[in-house]
């Protein structure tokens, strides 16, 4: 590899300049260390465990699908329809916001629901008078759904009780209007914010002339003699025609391949860091501090890099991707702890493929049935989280 020529003193700067250099240096390290187990991390994921995670969504889609035939039994008691049906609810959400889900297994079972849903209502409800009770109990729960914004009378209610397709409709045009009436708000709520925006800037009118005066200046050191001064101390450095040594030849013709096209796109932070890597100490004759104006440029430029490589460290980390996600969920202090939550996690997966199995294969009778609902209603009953449907197949906890 081609060595770096820096003096004795690099080791030490002395300068805000060279101290920014090495604080960017030693940040370009961190991220590509940090992206390196980042990326290992996420391949084993997808070579060991998302097979099983993909296993679980498969699986959970199945158990959906036996529980729903079990739906138009006429045996079962309220509370044992109402556990089967929060059970199914349970695996459609689950399904449907599972991060390695399935869409068309996802689809295929929501739609299987619904229509034995409508089916089941208007054969009950045809014909049947509604009593001053029902219409109250239909009102509230049209009123919670449409956010009071929508009245219905009472004879539009005894229609959407016989025929909830028909409320479906109606609840789907009104989330459509909703939609379209926020996407304007949202139109005109960024109009406020970008005259806010314009205010915001014009308060820092100075400072923002004084930063665009810095840019100015650090911009005219490529449209002037400098460029050429500085391209030509690269190019002289690590032209390959210069060297002999075939490998380090092949890496030169890379280098200057960069350094050309650092130049032709006035690439300020590449040529800068170039020569910085590349030229002896001694020789960083355009950056000695004699202009004041243009080293303070230069350490904003720098400044500007350092954020730009903290920013991109956090979004390696805690962005909502799939690999960040997994990264937050499995990473450990050690390689020990790591390995740990990656054995827990698919004892987990483990543990929920033994439950859906059983439930799909051993579940076969309405006996066996109505005492797994007797025994998920009693856990229920207990369960902390039964306001807000927690199930013991819900993944949101896992990830």
């Amino acid at each position: 590899m081609l060595v770096h020529t820096k003096t004795a003193e690099a080791e030490q700067p002395s300068s805000p300049f060279a101290k920014k250099w090495q604080e960017i240096e030693k940040k370009q390290k961190r991220n590509a260390n940090a992206k390196a187990k980042i990326d290992k991390l996420y391949q084993l994921f997808q070579n060991d465990i998302l097979p099983e995670e993909n296993k679980l969504v498969e699986l959970l889609a199945q158990e959906t699908h036996h529980l729903i035939s079990f739906l138009p039994r006429k045996s079962f008691t309220q509370w044992q329809r109402e556990e089967l049906q929060a059970w199914i609810e349970s695996n459609l959400d689950t399904l449907s916001h599972h991060p390695f889900g399935n869409q068309t297994l996802f689809n295929a079972a929501s739609k299987e629901y619904a229509d034995f849903l409508v089916k089941e209502a208007q054969e009950v409800n045809q014909g049947v008078e509604f009593t001053s009770d029902d219409i109250a109990r239909m009102r509230e729960m049209a009123d919670e759904m449409f956010q009071g914004k929508k009245t219905f009378t009472d004879d539009e209610l005894r229609d959407f009780m016989r025929d909830p397709s028909l409320f479906q409709q109606v609840f789907r045009d009104f989330i459509e209007e909703m939609e379209n009436s926020e996407a304007k708000d949202e139109f005109y709520d960024d109009q406020d914010e970008h005259q806010q925006q314009d205010e915001h800037q014009h308060a820092k009118g100075h400072q923002y002339y004084q930063d665009k005066k810095k840019h100015t200046k650090l911009k005219s050191l490529f449209n002037s003699t400098n460029l050429n001064k500085l391209y030509k101390i690269l190019a002289n450095k690590l032209h390959p025609d210069k060297e002999k040594n075939e490998h380090l030849k092949a890496e030169k013709s890379e280098l200057m391949a960069k350094l050309v096209k650092a130049k032709k796109n006035k690439d300020a932070y590449t040529l800068i860091s170039m020569f910085h890597q590349f030229v002896p100490e001694s020789e960083l004759t355009l950056f000695d501090g004699s202009d004041e104006e243009l080293t303070q440029a230069l350490i904003t430029l720098l400044n500007e890099k350092l954020k730009e490589l903290d920013s991109e460290n956090f979004h390696n980390k805690h962005s909502d991707g799939i690999q960040s996600m997994i990264w937050k969920k499995l990473s450990g202090r050690s390689k020990k702890i790591q390995q740990e939550k990656i054995d827990a996690h698919i004892a987990d997966l483990t543990d929920s493929h033994t439950q859906l199995n059983y439930s799909i294969n051993e579940v076969k009778t309405l006996k066996r049935l109505k005492g797994v609902l007797s025994e998920r209603y009693e856990q229920r009953r207990f369960n902390p989280f039964e306001q807000a449907n927690f199930s013991l197949h819900d993944l949101g906890e896992l990830f």
